[in-house]
C-alpha cells in the first residue's frame, strides 16, 4: 500500500472512530440521564406515600386519588408492603405491553423503615420517536463530518502524491537504477528532500567514478608498466603459474622478444626516442593479440617483452613469432640502429606441473640463441610437450566437435562454491567432451577450437539448455560459463526471455550466468541495457576471470552482480606475494559490498586464511571440493 493511502486511511479512520466515540458517549450519557430523571420522579411519589402514612398510618384515603396520580407518572405497578405482607396494590389494567418489559424499582420508606415501596415502570425510552426534525442535528453533524473527510482526503491525497514520487524514487535506487533517477520530478514532496536526494546521487556517482579511478591507478601501479600500459614483469609471472598450476591448460608456449638494438639508440639519442620505439612495438604487439584475449602479453624488461599463450603448440608459437616478426620489422628505427639485427625472439614450451622460473629461463636460452644468428629471427627450444588433446588440427578439432554436437555427447561436471561457515552457495557447471580415443578434454581446451570452428555459440546454447533445465531440479543456484556475444544474439536473448516468462520467479533466481570480465568491461550502453532487463527478471549475474587483466571496474556500478570471481592468478602463493593481496584489496575496495567475491582456484589453507583476512567469504578449488559428475 502507497505511504500516501496509509496516511490517509489512518486519518480517516481516527476522525470515524472519534465521531463514532462521541455519538456512543452522547448516547450513553443521555439514556443515564432519563433513567435519573426517571429515578428522581419515582423518589417523589414514595416521600408523598410515606408522608401520606405518617397523617393517615391505619386508613389511607389516599388511595381514592392515588391510581389518577400514579397514572400521570406512567407507573404501571405499585406495591406497598412490610414484612406481612402487601397492605396496598396498584396495577395499571389498561397496559398491553408485556411485563418483562417493566423495570422494577424498590425504595424504603425512611418515616416507616418497617415498609417498603416496589414500583414497575416502562424504560425511559419506550415510547420516544425518532422524528426527522429531531434527527436534523445529527445528521448535519455527520453531514458536516463527512465533507470535511473528503476536503482533508482531497488535501491529503494532493500534498502527498509529491512524497509518492520520492519514495518511487527511492525503491528505484535501492533496486539499482541509480543514474535514471538521477533527476527526480518537480513535484516531489518534501522539496528539500528531493534536492538532498540529487545531490548524493551525482556525489555518489562521483565517488564510485573515483573508486574505480582509483582502483584502476592501484593495480596500475602493482600490475602494469607506465610506459606502454602493458602487464609488467610480476603479472605475468602471476599469470605464468596460474597456467601452468590449471590441470585443464595441458600445454602453452612463451615468447620472450628482444629489442637488441635499444642500447645503441638511447645512447646516440633522447631517450625519448628509445621510448617512441618501445610505444610502436607495443602497439604493434597489442594490434597482433587482440583477436585473442587469452594471450596475455606483458612488458618483461626494459627491452624486452614476452608473450604467454595458454593452449598452444611449439609450431603455433612459431607461427606466432613470424608474424610479429612481419609486424616489428615495419617499425621505422633511427640510421644507428640495424634494422636486420634488431628484434630477436626466444620460444620455450611448458607443460601442467613445470616450474615457472625454468620455462622462462629456457625462453631465455632461446633468445641468446637466436641473437647469436646475428639476424632477426627466433628460436624455439625442442621439446615434446605430453598432451594429445592439443595440437590436432583445425580440421580435425572442427570434426570432433561437430561430432560431439550432431551426436548430443557433451556432458556436464558441477562443483560447488562455498562460503567461509562451509555452505554450499551454488554449483558451477563445467563442459567435458571425450575425443575418439575416450579421453576427456575439458572446455578450457575444446572451447578456444570450437570459437576458432564457428561453433562456439552453438555449444553455449547447448550449456544453457542444460542449466535451465537443471534449475528446476537443484536446490542451489547453478551457474554457466557463456560467451557474452552469444547472450547478446536476438534469438538467445528471446529464448531467455521465454523461458523467464514460463517458469516460476524462484527459478529464474537459480540461474547464474558467469562472463569474462574483459568481455564485460567492453560493452556499449545498448548490451548493458540488454543485460540488465535479464537481470530484472531474476536471472543473476556474475564476472570471471576479474583481475586477470587490469580493466576499469565501472561495469560493477552499472550491472547488479550477484558473483565476482577472482583470476587463479591473484590467488595462488597469495600469502607470499604482497602485490596481490594489494590487487585483490583494491578489488574488494571497488565491489564495497554490493558483489559477493569468490576466490577461484583456492589450493592450500594458507591462502584462504589470508583471503578471509582481506574479507573474501566465498572460495571454490580443489582445498573445498572436486568437480564431479551431473
Amino acid at each position: 500500500m502507497k505511504f500516501s493511502s496509509r496516511i490517509i486511511i489512518f486519518t480517516i479512520s481516527c476522525v470515524v472512530i472519534a465521531v463514532l466515540l462521541v455519538l456512543l458517549g452522547g448516547a450513553f450519557t443521555f439514556r443515564q440521564l432519563a433513567f435519573n430523571q426517571q429515578q428522581h420522579q419515582l423518589r417523589s411519589v414514595v416521600e408523598v406515600l410515606d408522608n401520606q402514612l405518617s397523617v393517615q398510618p391505619d386508613t389511607p384515603e389516599f388511595a381514592q386519588w392515588l391510581p389518577n396520580w400514579l397514572r400521570a407518572h406512567n407507573i404501571q405497578v405499585l406495591e406497598v408492603a412490610n414484612r406481612g405482607g402487601v397492605i396496598y396494590t396498584f396495577r395499571e389494567l389498561n397496559y398491553t405491553g408485556s411485563s418483562k418489559n417493566l423495570i422494577a424499582y424498590r425504595y424504603p420508606l425512611l418515616a416507616h423503615p418497617e415498609f417498603y415501596v416496589q414500583i414497575w415502570v416502562e424504560r425511559p425510552f419506550k415510547r420516544l420517536t425518532y422524528e426527522p426534525e429531531a434527527m436534523l442535528g445529527i445528521g448535519g453533524g455527520l453531514l458536516i463530518v463527512a465533507l470535511g473527510l473528503i476536503v482533508v482526503f482531497r488535501w491529503l491525497k494532493q500534498i502527498m502524491y509529491g512524497a509518492e514520487l520520492l519514495q518511487t524514487r527511492g525503491n528505484q535506487i535501492i533496486a539499482g537504477r541509480l543514474r535514471d533517477m538521477r533527476e527526480g520530478s518537480p513535484k516531489e514532496w518534501p522539496n528539500a528532500a528531493s534536492k538532498a536526494l540529487e545531490l548524493l546521487i551525482d556525489e555518489l556517482i562521483e565517488a564510485r567514478q573515483e573508486r574505480s579511478r582509483f582502483d584502476c591507478i592501484i593495480r596500475n601501479n602493482a600490475f602494469v608498466d607506465e610506459l606502454t600500459q602493458l602487464s609488467n614483469r610480476t603479472h605475468f609471472l602471476n599469470q605464468l603459474e596460474a597456467e601452468i598450476s590449471d590441470a585443464d591448460a595441458h600445454i602453452g608456449a612463451v615468447l620472450l622478444i628482444y629489442l637488441r638494438g635499444m642500447d645503441d639508440v638511447n645512447y646516440q639519442y633522447a631517450r625519448s626516442e628509445g621510448d617512441a620505439i618501445l610505444q610502436q612495438s607495443a602497439d604493434v604487439l597489442k594490434q597482433y593479440t587482440r583477436r585473442n584475449i587469452d594471450v596475455n602479453l606483458a612488458r618483461y624488461s626494459g627491452d624486452s617483452f614476452a608473450l604467454l599463450m595458454p593452449l598452444s603448440t611449439l609450431d603455433e608459437a612459431e607461427d606466432t613469432a613470424a608474424g610479429v616478426l612481419k609486424l616489428l620489422e615495419r617499425i621505422s628505427l633511427p640510421e644507428v640502429a640495424d634494422a636486420d639485427d634488431f628484434f630477436y625472439i626466444g620460444i620455450a614450451g611448458y607443460q601442467y606441473g613445470d616450474d615457472a622460473q625454468l620455462v622462462l629461463e629456457q625462453a631465455e636460452d632461446a633468445l641468446r640463441i637466436a641473437q647469436i644468428q646475428r639476424h632477426n629471427g627466433w628460436y624455439v627450444i625442442p621439446r615434446e610437450l605430453n598432451s594429445s588433446q592439443t595440437g590436432k588440427g583445425s580440421v580435425r578439432w572442427r570434426t570432433l566437435l561437430q561430432h560431439v554436437l550432431v551426436n548430443d555427447s557433451l556432458h556436464y561436471y558441477q562443483q560447488d562454491v562455498f562460503d567461509e561457515d562451509g555452505r554450499v552457495c551454488y554449483k558451477e557447471m563445467l563442459a567435458r567432451i571425450t575425443d575418439y580415443q575416450g579421453e576427456v578434454i575439458n572446455a578450457g581446451v575444446f572451447l578456444p577450437w570450437a570459437e576458432k570452428s564457428g561453433l562456439l555459440m552453438d555449444f553455449d546454447r547447448h550449456a544453457l539448455a542444460f542449466a535451465m533445465k537443471q534449475v528446476k531440479y537443484s536446490r542451489q543456484s547453478i551457474s554457466v560459463n557463456l560467451n557474452i556475444s552469444t547472450v547478446l544474439k536476438q534469438s538467445v536473448m528471446r529464448e531467455l526471455l521465454q523461458w523467464v516468462f514460463s517458469v516460476p520467479y524462484k527459478e529464474c533466481q537459480k540461474l547464474v550466468l558467469e562472463f569474462h570480465e574483459t568481455q564485460l568491461s567492453q560493452l556499449n550502453d545498448t548490451e548493458m541495457m540488454r543485460l540488465k532487463a535479464l537481470n530484472k527478471k531474476g536471472i543473476k549475474l556474475a564476472v570471471e576471470r576479474a583481475g586477470q587483466r587490469v580493466v576499469s571496474t565501472q561495469y560493477i556500478s552499472e550491472l547488479k552482480l550477484e558473483y565476482l570471481k577472482l583470476h587463479p592468478s591473484l590467488v595462488r602463493d597469495i600469502q607470499l606475494r604482497q602485490v596481490n593481496q594489494l590487487a585483490v584489496s583494491s578489488m574488494l575496495a571497488s565491489c564495497a559490498g554490493r558483489v559477493k567475491v569468490v576466490a577461484l582456484g583456492v589450493e592450500r589453507n594458507e591462502e584462504w586464511r589470508v583471503l578471509q583476512r582481506l574479507g573474501v567469504h566465498y572460495a571454490q578449488g580443489f582445498l573445498f571440493s572436486k568437480p564431479e559428475p551431473f
